[in-house]
């Protein structure tokens, strides 16, 4: 599959603000990542399983979202960090997209890539607790 990450509406970059205003946080107050319909199915995801992304560079821990994206793509907004995260909350899984992007510079203007990357998606045994339904 293919991981890319983007901006959502709600937050800006790492949200160092944004998660400040509280209407802004009660809409996104989390990492995500959106599935297509098909891909969901195939992979026994229902809309607010947890899931694992997986790419050679890391993974995240989020729930998963039923989309608009198309089949075999995967998308995660870049903006949740661990800037505001408890002591307790840091040793939970990752929910950095970024973190399983290529680690490339384009050569001219020195912006990182941060955009895409192959992954896959495992449901996690969180998706059972959640929805009291085995995963596969």
């Amino acid at each position: 599959m293919l991981f890319t990450t983007g901006r959502t509406v709600y937050q800006f970059h790492t949200r160092t603000k944004t998660a400040r205003a509280r209407r802004l946080n009660e809409a996104a107050p989390d990492a995500w990542v959106e599935l297509s319909a098909e891909d969901a199915a195939g992979l026994g995801v229902a809309e607010g399983d947890v899931v694992r992304v997986e790419s050679p560079r890391g993974a995240i821990e989020v729930q998963a979202r039923v989309g608009r994206v198309m089949k075999g793509a995967v998308f995660a907004p870049f903006h949740y960090g661990t800037w505001d995260l408890t002591d307790a909350e840091l040793d939970s899984p990752s929910r950095q997209a970024n973190e399983l992007t290529m680690t490339v510079w384009d050569p001219v203007s020195k912006q990182p890539y941060f955009k895409t990357a192959a992954c896959r998606v495992v449901p996690t045994p969180r998706s059972t607790a959640l929805h009291g339904r085995p995963t596969s």
